[in-house]
C-alpha cells in the first residue's frame, strides 16, 4: 500500500499530472471567459503545461496566473488575432453552405490550418520572447517544417472535441475537465523535441 503511493509510482504520477490539468483547464476556462482574454489564457495554460512536461517542481495555479499576468498583452493580441480568422472562417462556412457547398471542405481545412498555427503559436510565444509577427512567421514554419507532428497535433484535439460532442452525455465533463488543457499537454509532448533542437542550434 506504501508503495502504491508513493509518487515515483507511474499511477500517481499520471494521477497527479491529471489533476495539474484538470485545475489548468478551469483556470483557463475562468481566465477566458471575458472572450477577449482568451489569448492570456491559452499563453499560460502552455506556459504552465511546458513546465509541468518538463519535469519541473511547480505550483500550476502560480505557473498560470504569472505567465497569465507577464503575456497578458501579447497573448491578449494574439488570441484577438486568431478569433478574427475563426469568425471570418465561419462566416464564409456559413455563406458556403447555402451558396456554394463545394467550397466547405476548402474552408474546413484552412480552419484546421489556422487551429494548428494556433498550437504553434501560443506554446512559442509561451517559451520564447519575441514579435507577434515573429511568433506567427516561427508557427508557420514550424507547422510546416514539422508536418508529421502538426497532423498529429491537430487530429487530437479535433477527436477529442468531436468524440466529446457526439456522446455529449459522457463527453462533457471530459471536456469541462480536459478540453483544453489535454490537447495543449498532447501539443507540449510532441513540440518538446523540437523545441529542444532549436535551443541546441540557437
Amino acid at each position: 500500500m506504501k508503495r502504491l503511493f508513493d509518487m515515483e509510482n507511474p499511477l500517481m504520477q499520471a494521477l497527479s499530472t491529471a489533476a495539474d490539468l484538470i485545475v489548468l483547464n478551469l483556470l483557463t476556462i475562468l481566465c477566458s471567459l471575458p472572450v477577449v482574454t482568451i489569448g492570456a489564457a491559452l499563453t499560460a495554460q502552455n506556459a504552465a503545461v511546458i513546465k509541468l512536461v518538463r519535469g519541473e517542481e511547480t505550483s500550476p495555479a502560480k505557473d498560470f496566473f504569472r505567465a497569465f499576468r507577464e503575456n497578458f498583452k501579447k497573448g491578449t493580441a494574439l488570441g484577438l488575432l486568431f478569433l478574427l480568422a475563426i469568425a471570418v472562417l465561419m462566416a464564409d462556412y456559413l455563406a458556403a453552405g447555402s451558396f456554394v457547398p463545394v467550397l466547405c471542405p476548402v474552408i474546413a481545412a484552412i480552419a484546421l490550418l489556422v487551429l494548428t498555427l494556433g498550437q504553434y503559436a501560443f506554446a512559442l510565444l509561451a517559451r520564447y520572447e519575441n514579435t507577434l509577427r515573429g511568433t506567427l512567421k516561427n508557427a508557420f514554419l514550424l507547422a510546416v517544417g514539422y508536418f508529421p507532428r502538426t497532423l498529429g497535433m491537430a487530429v487530437f484535439a479535433v477527436a477529442l472535441w468531436l468524440l466529446a460532442v457526439q456522446f455529449l452525455r459522457y463527453g462533457a465533463p471530459i471536456l469541462f475537465l480536459f478540453g483544453l488543457s489535454l490537447p495543449c499537454y498532447m501539443v507540449i509532448l510532441l513540440l518538446r523535441p523540437v523545441f529542444a533542437k532549436l535551443e541546441t542550434t540557437t
